[in-house]
């Protein structure tokens, strides 16, 4: 019988990365034990900003399409911003 390829788990914290890896493969294949897995809540801390009225609404409903909350969708578009520079 030949040595199936086991995967890896991607090094990445980006969840549209995990979610397409996580979706392409077959969990099976993962080395659970050799991969040591640390989830750390990070440190958050609590911001003020003001923004039109329109781009709330329009934020609330991005996020309601993607079936998240609007803050949390915020801070994905937050933390893609400052990884990519984008």
């Amino acid at each position: 019988m030949p040595e199936r390829k086991s995967a890896k788990l991607p090094d990445t914290n980006d969840v549209v990365d995990l979610a397409d890896f996580f979706d392409r493969t077959d969990t099976e294949e993962l080395e659970w034990k050799d991969d040591p897995l640390e989830f750390r809540k990070p440190q958050m801390v609590q911001v003020s900003i003001r923004i039109p009225k329109e781009d709330l609404e329009a934020i609330k409903r991005a996020a309601r399409k993607a079936g998240i909350g609007y803050t949390t969708f915020i801070r994905m578009l937050l933390r893609r911003a400052v990884e990519t520079g984008k």
